[in-house]
């Protein structure tokens, strides 16, 4: 044979000879590609995941009817609940409930629960198909544990909390909206307890000088100016008639002579006796009698020193009594006068004084005003409120639902055995074809009559074939031994590691 090879490969026969040659690579880099990775697949240790899938299921009631106080973003709730839920404060009642690593005996809590922490995912899924959706009001809860019951029990506990922990959450929040708005509330109505003492004092300042009774003080006015000009008359009228009287009486005498029918007063009396002294002479009769009786009347009226009569003339004491009860009159209309002259300035000066007091009360009763529609106000969200309590205490606003339970896992999902077995096939596979390409591009050696190129005008005599001898076929066998051995050795070593990944 020539020792060179002149021609490549040039067709699908020429290759698949190729491969013959190069079994060997097939037969030791793929199967130890291949149990390395069987081995891997069962020997690490596993991890299965258990999945809970919650649901943000909307409000029960519509808003119009029952309008909760809680604020709710279905967008954000989630990561809320799940930034409230994943701490460690919250999962430590779970490892009073589940030890999820009963083997590792070493662990404290506090590394339990950052144990449960990283081996806790949250994914955003389509509530029906169960496949990742980015915007999405569902949620899968995944957790990983080496023990697939552990697992399961686990993942329930934590969806537990994820439920709980949102009812609690939107009861707290609404209790917390009630009791804002009930604080409001009573802040409102202290509020307006210290305005009514305001308007109290207001009172109590400027009495009736205040707006209410601007009305009545300038009717007061009117009234009592009409009072005053009426009162005026009468007084003129009673004084005309105490001077008419006072003059009466003070022509009159008080006493009547009884001893003579026709002397009725002092002035008669004088006028008699001067008309007496002109007829008559000084020691007449006539003349002595009215002397005496001038005298006597003098000394009945006063005139004479030391000498008091009561009265007799009755004209004279009916006139006195009239000029008495004159006077008393004229006294009365005085003081009435005075007291409605005293009422008129006092309702002059009181509203005089209400447009200071106008502007102090008109400050105090805007604020009060505002108060009160504050205070309606509060009292009606403060009603709606307490009904919103008492609604999300029923679980009727916003809440999660577990769509889907966790159940016990029946393969693990870390390692992925079928993935990491399919992959050392085919890197197996790959490795092993690699290497007799390699091995066969390098083979300069020359088999067959296509191998050679002959110059133009020469003739291949003949071509002598490959026969295997004694010793070709001895050491054909013990390779076949060797390879079955092998084989045996791995697929029992494979079978025990499975079996010891089983039970553990």
């Amino acid at each position: 044979m020539i020792s060179e090879r002149t021609a490549p490969p040039s067709s699908v026969g020429d290759y698949f000879a190729a491969l013959r040659r190069r079994y060997m690579y097939f037969a030791t880099l793929l199967p130890i590609t291949l149990f390395l990775c069987v081995v891997a697949a069962f020997a690490i240790h596993p991890l299965y995941q258990a999945t809970a899938t919650i649901m943000l299921e909307p409000s029960s009631v519509p808003k119009d009817i029952i309008e909760t106080t809680v604020v709710s973003y279905s967008d954000q709730q989630i990561e809320i609940v799940q930034g409230r839920v994943l701490t460690a404060a919250s999962l430590e009642p779970v490892l009073h409930q589940i030890d999820p690593y009963p083997k590792e005996k070493k662990l404290t809590d506090e590394q339990k629960v950052q144990r449960i922490l990283e081996n806790t995912s949250i994914e955003r899924v389509d509530p029906v198909t169960l496949k990742p959706q980015a915007e999405s009001n569902a949620f899968s809860l995944h957790y990983n544990n080496p023990d697939p019951e552990i697992a399961a029990a686990v993942t329930n506990r934590l969806a537990q909390l994820f439920l709980t922990y949102n009812q609690i959450r939107r009861s707290e929040a609404a209790a917390g909206a009630t009791g804002f708005l009930q604080k409001q509330s009573e802040e409102l109505a202290r509020q307006m307890r210290d305005v009514d003492a305001q308007l109290a004092a207001l009172k109590s300042k400027y009495g009736e000088a205040t707006p209410e009774f601007m009305m009545r003080n300038q009717g007061n006015i009117e009234d009592t100016q009409r009072q005053l000009d009426n009162l005026q008359q009468q007084i003129l009228t009673a004084q005309e008639k105490e001077s008419v009287l006072s003059l009466q009486l003070s022509q009159m005498s008080a006493n009547l002579i009884t001893q003579s029918g026709d002397l009725t007063d002092v002035a008669t009396v004088r006028a008699k006796l001067t008309e007496a002294q002109q007829r008559y002479t000084p020691d007449h009769p006539e003349v002595k009698r009215l002397k005496r009786a001038l005298e006597t009347l003098m000394a009945q009226s006063g005139g004479t020193a030391g000498s008091k009569v009561a009265p007799n003339n009755p004209q004279y004491l009916l006139t006195q009594t009239e000029l008495v009860g004159a006077r008393n009159s004229l006294a009365s209309l005085h003081a009435l006068d005075a007291t409605l002259r005293a009422k008129l300035e006092r309702s002059r000066g009181l509203v005089q004084g209400a447009p200071t007091a106008e502007r102090e009360f008109s400050a105090v009763l805007r604020r009060r005003e505002v108060l009160q529609s504050e205070y309606q106000h509060i009292q009606d969200r403060l009603q709606s409120a307490n009904l919103a309590e008492t609604f999300e205490s029923a679980q009727g606003g916003e809440r999660f639902t577990m769509v889907h339970p966790p159940s016990i896992p029946k393969l693990p999902v870390y390692p992925n055995r079928i993935g990491l077995i399919l992959l050392g096939l085919v890197f197996g596979s790959a490795l092993a074809g690699i290497g007799a390409a390699l091995s066969e591009s390098s083979d300069k050696s020359v088999r067959t009559a296509r191998d050679l190129i002959l110059p133009d005008g020469i003739p291949m005599l003949a071509s002598i074939p490959f026969i295997k001898n004694k010793k070709d076929r001895r050491r054909r066998a013990i390779m076949l031994t060797s390879f079955v051995a092998a084989y045996g050795l791995a697929i029992f070593v494979v079978a025990a590691v499975i079996i010891f990944s089983r039970n553990h």
